[in-house]
């Protein structure tokens, strides 16, 4: 897969590096090549000095036959300009922006510009984290007050069947660890002491399935338990 990332931050420079190890070409657009220098020694792809809203950058970047563009640089707008450039220009299937300002999702989302508010994001997590009698967090939804989390399954949870534990808990079970072993359920499953569970969780579903839990196992954890 080719992937494009426009903006060597911080941000830039991981989302760079990840791909790249997981073994895909990858090459960075920056408009300062001192900004590369962000990129660890893990990284092998290419790098390129310009602007991701620059259509010769971009050329040079092999915009024409990429599976996909990720502009993160500083600006909204470059980061815009930039996905609609590859999105109606070149084609380019996943294209997506990195929004600064919650205040714009809307007219992105009438755009139809996929994006990432890191605002909106940061802010769910910071609360999960805070909140007290909540689990650790796997995905915050920008919208609503549903959340993926995952939690451990206590003694009195001991043969509860999935489907039990759905409807006590109004929740979701989407997989369960048990050991080394990772699986998707059966409603007639049951589960066991011990198994990590996760669930996509609205509001007042903590409350309700707390006794079923092991509540200790959040303490310790290294994100503070969520």
């Amino acid at each position: 897969m080719h992937v494009i990332v426009g903006g060597c931050g911080r941000l830039g420079a991981e989302i760079a590096t990840r791909f790249s190890t997981e073994g895909e070409d990858v090459v960075v657009l920056d408009v300062e090549e001192t900004a590369f220098d962000r990129l660890g020694t893990r990284f092998n792809g290419e790098t390129l000095v310009g602007s991701v809203t620059d259509r010769d950058v971009l050329e040079q970047g092999g915009i024409a036959t990429a599976d996909g563009l990720l502009a993160v640089t500083r600006f909204d707008n470059a980061n815009l300009m930039a996905v609609e450039i590859a999105t109606h220009i070149y084609g380019v299937d996943r294209a997506v922006a990195r929004l600064f300002n919650p205040q714009r999702e809307a007219s992105y989302r009438k755009l139809g510009v996929r994006y990432v508010s890191g605002t909106a994001l940061l802010a769910k997590q910071f609360v999960n984290e805070f909140r007290q009698g909540t689990f650790r967090l796997h995905l915050a939804f920008e919208y609503g007050d549903v959340e993926v989390v995952e939690m451990t399954v206590g003694p009195i949870g001991q043969r509860v069947r999935v489907m039990d534990f759905e409807a006590v808990g109004r929740l979701r079970v989407g997989a369960i660890q048990r050991g080394d072993r990772v699986f998707l359920p059966r409603s007639e499953d049951t589960l066991e002491e011990g198994d990590l569970v996760v669930a996509a969780v609205g509001r007042g579903s903590y409350q309700r399935i707390e006794p079923l839990l092991d509540l200790r196992s959040r303490e310790g954890h290294p994100n503070g338990g969520a």
